[in-house]
């Protein structure tokens, strides 16, 4: 099973609680260092600490947020994807194109929820048209289904909404329980798996040692944050303890 390392950058400009980008970048690179030296396969950086969250970024914050990325992009070796909260997708390709990032999250693809920076409507049509505007074809779309922190008011299955998405241009499929640090619902994780035999599935949120092997007996790989941190910072042991487990499910056969 794949592990994706999450960094939660501090406050960027555009937003109050914003200290200076020295800061916001040493943060950063030192969550990245720690995730790759505790052996994850790929790191995703979001804007987390940007509240109140927003449909879309100003610009501002899109300078800064390339200027981090960049930063982290030259320090590690691995794989960087980005997510700009709430659903600013448009920014997170564009940060991507310039910071030879591999992939982006979009948190509504299809489907229209009641979030917390208001009521968005997924367009995946222009998902995937401005990823080819704008000449970004490398970067991969991962698409939550039925996404956390939202209610969703489209009335349809969460099967219904994987399809959907994966019709529609997703690379791949995120599975999220209903909040931060919560793990999806099994259910929905082995729905999602009987309706999308062929699909990469990812696990979005809630991934502990106690439960890594039951999740990877229905997803590819997982985004893992709240574990990893001890005091507000990312602990090596941690990460180190969740690739153990990960490296065990696939010479099992499992994830």
């Amino acid at each position: 099973m794949r592990i994706i390392g999450m960094i939660h950058l501090e406050t960027l400009p555009g937003f109050h609680g914003f200290k200076d980008m020295d800061y916001v970048v040493e943060r950063a690179l030192q969550d990245a260092e720690a995730l790759e030296q505790g052996g994850v396969d790929a790191i995703l950086i979001e804007n987390t600490e940007d509240h109140p969250h927003t449909e879309r970024v100003r610009e501002v914050t899109v300078r800064a947020f390339v200027r981090v990325a960049r930063e982290v992009r030259g320090r590690v070796k691995l794989p960087i994807g980005i997510c700009v909260l709430w659903n600013d997708y448009r920014s997170a390709l564009r940060i991507a194109k310039e910071c030879g990032a591999s992939f982006i999250r979009v948190p509504v693809f299809v489907d229209r929820f009641r979030t917390e920076a208001g009521i968005i409507t997924g367009d995946p049509e222009d998902v995937i048209l401005f990823r080819k505007r704008i000449g970004a074809h490398t970067v991969r779309v991962m698409a939550d289904i039925h996404v956390k922190h939202a209610i969703i008011l489209t009335k349809r299955s969460i099967e219904e909404s994987a399809r959907d998405a994966l019709r529609r241009g997703a690379d791949a499929l995120i599975v999220t329980g209903r909040v931060t640090g919560d793990a999806p619902i099994l259910d929905d994780l082995k729905r999602v798996r009987q309706a999308c035999p062929e699909a990469e599935i990812v696990v979005g949120s809630g991934t502990t040692p106690q439960n890594i092997k039951e999740l990877a007996g229905y997803a590819n790989a997982a985004i893992v944050g709240t574990y990893f941190k001890t005091h507000n910072k990312i602990d090596p042991k941690k990460v180190r303890r969740i690739m153990s487990l990960a490296r065990e499910v696939e010479q099992g056969g499992l994830g």
